[in-house]
C-alpha cells in the first residue's frame, strides 16, 4: 500500500511571528482545523477561480502594489468574459480550463 502523502508537496515560507500567532488564533476562532487546511482552501479557491476569492485577490494585488489597477482590471474583465462565454456555450470544466490555458499563452503578461 502506498503512502498517501507521496502525492503531496510541502510548501514552506516565512511569516512574521506576530502575524503567525494571529493567524493561528483566527483559524482556531473560525474552526479551521489547521494551517494546512486553510492554505489548501486558499489554493483551491485560487486555482478554481472562485469568484469571491478572485475579487479579494484582485483588490489585494492593487493594495499591495504587486499589480497595477489597469492590469488587475484587464484580468477581471477577461475572467468575466470567460464566464459569459461559459454560460453561453455551456462548456465543460475541461473545455473551460483549455480556454484559460490558451488565454494565458496569448497574454502571458496577465
Amino acid at each position: 500500500m502506498s503512502d498517501p502523502r507521496e502525492n503531496y508537496s510541502i510548501l514552506s515560507f516565512g511569516l512574521d511571528s506576530k502575524l503567525h500567532e494571529n493567524l493561528k488564533i483566527r483559524l482556531y476562532y473560525d474552526q479551521i482545523k489547521n494551517q494546512s487546511q486553510f492554505f489548501r482552501m486558499c489554493v483551491e479557491s485560487y486555482l478554481g477561480q472562485d469568484k469571491f476569492f478572485m475579487e479579494f485577490f484582485d483588490d489585494a494585488k492593487v493594495r499591495m502594489k504587486t499589480q497595477s489597477k489597469t492590469r488587475a482590471s484587464k484580468s477581471r474583465k477577461l475572467r468575466q468574459q470567460g464566464e459569459g462565454l461559459m454560460r453561453e456555450l455551456a462548456l465543460s470544466d475541461e473545455e473551460v480550463q483549455d480556454i484559460f490555458d490558451l488565454l494565458e499563452e496569448e497574454l502571458p503578461e496577465l
